[in-house]
């Protein structure tokens, strides 16, 4: 019985910490995020922010664990978002576009390198 219990809390414990792993991506955006990098992209909405968090999260989360966008340097992620983008849409069957890609980049630099307070 008790080594029932102590399987039952080390399983619950391993679910808890593969929850917290996605859970790493910021929440709350908001027109303060889209001015501080203003500078950055002129042309920058906070539609476009939320539209990139979304498309991070439904295509980049579809396949591995979500990164925290600070875990990336700005050329780290130049890098990585393209050929991923192109990963995503020939193993998903997806449709993400040019404009799509740069909504995920722009959101990840913001929300990470970016992301200067």
């Amino acid at each position: 019985m008790k080594a029932k219990i102590l399987t039952l809390i080390a399983l619950i414990g391993i679910l808890a910490s593969c929850a917290t792993k996605q859970a790493t991506v910021k929440a709350g955006l908001s027109e303060a995020d889209v001015n501080r990098v203003k500078s950055f992209f002129p042309d920058y909405s906070l539609s476009e922010l939320q539209k990139g968090e979304s498309l991070y999260k439904a295509n980049c989360g579809a396949c591995h664990s979500l990164k925290d966008p600070s875990a990336e340097s700005e050329a780290t992620w130049k890098g990585i978002v393209p050929p991923m983008v192109k990963k995503a849409n020939k193993k998903n069957g997806t449709a993400l576009s040019a404009q799509d890609e740069q909504a995920i980049l722009r959101y990840v630099l913001t929300m990470g390198p970016y992301n200067i307070k």
